[in-house]
């Protein structure tokens, strides 16, 4: 056996029980656990208190610079991965060289992300209502059959059977509409060529067009949706369109009728 090189890290959990999801809902629990690396010829292995996993590697991510996740293969021939956090970029450098010695891998740099706090306002398209209405009528389907298995309730199943179809078809029809209606805190978010709208989900944006409301206002359209964007400056909001220039060329620009007579 060649010589084995070790590392005090952190590894991140890969599953939660019930109580492990419910505590950290309450206390914020722990998403990454201590870890010992161990690093041999073709082979990686992760020790933490939750077991151990062992893997040859063939894929090496950077997600920040004293962190990366690492892919490969078990002794099973099992696909397996591990993302692992250290103490420092230093020590991070280290282990990943001593991996790319020890093991033939494709590495990936990390890739900086730049993010701007932003108020968003979903705005609705004729392809996110189609796709909106397609979600409803499968939804309504479902909820008629759940309606039908409780009618054998007699008639408390009835009313329980009808107030879950209400809420399971309503539910996504009144979120749309209070999305359309109000502006929320979010942030949009660009690493390398991708682009994130954040609030209280993530939702990737192919840009095709924008269109400047204001010096502090677009309008992002992309596939099926459609999102207006206010910025705190006017230069966030040029440094943010100079991103979307870069990841996508051919992306096109329109002022809107209100900003042409304001500048009148």
């Amino acid at each position: 056996m060649g010589r084995l090189d070790s590392f005090e890290a952190e590894s991140k959990r890969s599953r939660f029980t019930i109580r492990d999801t419910l505590t950290a809902a309450v206390r914020g629990g722990r998403l990454w656990v201590p870890a010992s690396v161990v690093l041999g010829e073709n082979q990686i292995q992760v020790l933490t208190n939750e077991g151990s996993l062992e893997l040859r590697p063939r894929r090496l991510v950077w997600t920040e610079p004293n962190s990366f996740r690492v892919t490969g293969l078990s002794r099973g021939l099992a696909f397996r991965r591990s993302y692992l956090r250290f103490k420092s970029p230093e020590e991070a450098s280290r282990a990943a060289s001593i991996i790319k010695q020890n093991s033939s891998v494709l590495e990936e740099p990390w890739v900086p992300v730049e993010e701007f706090p932003v108020q968003l306002r979903l705005l609705l398209s004729a392809r996110y209502v189609i796709a909106l209405v397609y979600v409803s009528f499968v939804s309504f389907v479902v909820g008629l059959f759940l309606l039908r298995a409780l009618d054998t309730l007699d008639n408390i199943g009835l009313v329980v059977g009808t107030v879950v179809l209400i809420v399971y078809v309503g539910l996504p029809l009144w979120a749309m509409l209070v999305k359309a209606r109000r502006s929320v805190q979010g942030w949009i978010r660009f690493q390398d060529k991708s682009i994130t709208v954040r609030s209280l989900d993530w939702i990737p944006v192919y840009p095709e067009i924008i269109e400047w409301k204001s010096p502090q206002v677009i309008v992002l359209r992309g596939h099926g949706i459609s999102y207006e964007l206010s910025f705190l400056t006017a230069e966030s909001l040029a440094r943010a369109v100079a991103r979307i220039r870069t990841a996508y060329p051919g992306v096109q620009e329109n002022l809107a009728e209100t900003y042409k007579q304001d500048s009148r």
